[in-house]
């Protein structure tokens, strides 16, 4: 299984909250811009941002992920991995 079949297999909420935090912030992406291997930082979001979509999305799924799980450049289906371990 490929990277983007992986993550079409992953609960969807995961992911809808990763890509409505970052969209707000920068709202000229879209939801199709979420490949499986494009990090936070390749869609243009800088470090400041990805922490607050990262916070948000702890929030939104009621986890607590610690800090030290995260990488510095995480693919997004890495960090749907990681936030549906610690749900």
């Amino acid at each position: 299984m490929n990277r983007e079949d992986t993550l079409h297999h992953l609960d969807g909420a995961v992911l809808a909250a990763i890509r409505r935090h970052a969209i707000a912030i920068l709202p000229e992406l879209g939801p199709g811009d979420f490949l499986p291997g494009v990090t936070l930082a390749e869609l243009g979001l800088n470090s400041v941002d990805r922490s607050e979509v990262v916070t948000n999305v702890m929030d939104d799924l009621d986890v607590l992920v610690p800090i030290t799980e995260f990488r510095q450049a995480m693919p997004v289906a890495d960090l749907v991995h990681l936030f549906e371990r610690y749900r």
